[in-house]
């Protein structure tokens, strides 16, 4: 794709943005005969513009119907050069009859002004009380866009104020799912707001504490019940999403924050089982309630069922492992075969240690372990061998080892691979690993 970034062209576009606003004399116009063909159509157009009005009636037909479509196009070329002066330029043109063009505008001005926040929020301030009173948009969700903006810049006390000094009109607009939906997030993000006024009083509380500074208790108190009264606002808000489907992770986490502190642990449990009941597919609910079944000590069976939950849905995931060992720790390593393999299957394991250690040492010792391993390999022999058991190239020395342990059991017509192995180990690796040999071969005829 062809670009146009010289000095000289982006230089030309700044002069037609200059025209435009009526910011320059006409001794500043000149002939655009080197222009790019993005530009080319401001040559038509210069001698009848008049800069006033671009808009309405003081063009000629047909230099009216381009104007529009080519400024939009000088915002694309602005957009991708970076050019943020000639953007805010064309999109004050636009902003004169903004109910044509607001999704350009508001998309626009947030790309300006996330990507310069110091020299364009007041810009991107005055946009929003523009747009907010429009009949034609949603004046909650600019301003919860506007909301995410001032989040995003780390300003918590304009984000506090967000919804109470920005006015919204009472518009009557249809109740949709759209809008439903936006009230629901207004609301989210308003609790996370307080989560991060309730952690930032949490943080000087404990800093003060650090410093061994002594805190007389009237302003202990004030410290505790400052860090109440957000931690009830948020919860408050948090609340509208409990019987709203959906991936909430970035609330869940820090609803779950809230009441672990307060030590409400029966809300919290309730809060991440209704979660995860709610989002089977979503691994990150398993992963919350399993983290706090760890914390809170639940039993080893309790902590196997969520992750079995979780294999379920994500069989290559790191827990997956920590579910083998539990298993093996329950005494009952057979089950954590197929785990194993399950997670085995996932190329990102290919050449990790800790699953192929553990699948060598469960085939080595249960008894029963072989035959739940052929069981696995049925549907895996065209093309698991050949797989794991072709090379040693970026293997390590134990790696291997345990690769070749497991090939004698699930490829035993394979002899080049574990010959390749041998190679590789030490004089007290082989020997240990002829041992092994000769204990699975018989292991596999008592089978």
């Amino acid at each position: 794709m062809e670009k146009y970034t010289t000095p000289e062209q982006c230089q030309d576009l700044e002069d037609i943005c200059t025209l435009l606003q009526d910011k320059g004399s006409k001794q500043f116009s000149r002939k655009y005969s080197s222009l790019p063909p993005i530009i080319k159509w401001f040559d038509v157009l210069e001698d009848s513009l008049v800069v006033d009005d671009p808009f309405k009636t003081n063009f000629k037909t047909d230099h009216y119907n381009m104007l529009v479509p080519n400024i939009l196009r000088l915002l694309r070329f602005c957009f991708l050069t970076r050019k943020d002066v000639p953007t805010v330029t064309l999109l004050s043109l636009l902003t004169d009859e903004p109910q044509k063009h607001i999704d350009v505008i508001w998309k626009g001005v947030l790309e300006v002004a996330y990507h310069n926040p110091d020299r364009y929020k007041p810009f991107f301030f005055q946009l929003v009380n523009q747009l907010k009173s429009l009949y034609e948009v949603n004046a909650k969700e600019i301003l919860l866009e506007y909301l995410l903006f001032v989040l995003h810049q780390g300003d918590i006390n304009e984000a506090k104020h967000v919804f109470t000094v920005h006015a919204i009109s009472k518009k009557s607009h249809a109740v949709t799912e759209q809008t439903k939906n936006v009230d629901v997030l207004c609301k989210a993000y308003q609790g996370l707001v307080y989560y991060v006024e309730w952690i930032l009083a949490k943080s000087r509380h404990k800093k003060f504490q650090d410093l061994g500074k002594q805190l007389d208790t009237e302003t202990s108190e004030n410290f505790e019940q400052l860090m109440l009264a957000c931690a009830d606002k948020a919860l408050n808000n948090f609340e509208v999403l409990k019987d709203v489907p959906g991936v909430w992770d970035i609330f869940i986490t820090k609803h779950l924050e809230i009441l672990e502190h307060y030590d409400k642990l029966e809300e919290a449990e309730a809060l991440l089982r209704s979660y995860k009941d709610k989002n089977e597919d979503n691994p990150n609910a398993h992963k919350f309630l399993y983290s706090f079944a760890v914390r809170q000590e639940w039993q080893k069976s309790a902590r196997i069922d969520l992750l079995k939950g979780l294999a379920k849905h994500v069989p290559s995931d790191p827990l997956v492992i920590e579910l083998c060992e539990l298993l093996i720790q329950e005494n009952e390593g057979q089950n954590a075969i197929p785990f194993l393999f399950a997670l085995l299957d996932d190329g990102m394991w290919q050449f990790e240690l800790r699953p192929w250690k553990l699948m060598s040492e469960l085939l080595i010792s249960e008894v029963k372990g072989v035959n739940v391993m052929k069981g696995c390999m049925t549907f895996r022999t065209s093309w698991w061998p050949q797989y794991h058991f072709s090379s040693t190239y970026n293997c390590s020395s134990q790696l291997s080892f345990h690769k070749a342990v497991c090939c004698l059991l699930m490829d035993p017509n394979n002899t080049a691979f574990p010959e390749q192995v041998m190679m590789t180990l030490s004089p007290e690796e082989k020997e240990q690993f002829l041992s092994l040999k000769k204990k699975l071969k018989d292991l596999s005829k008592g089978s």
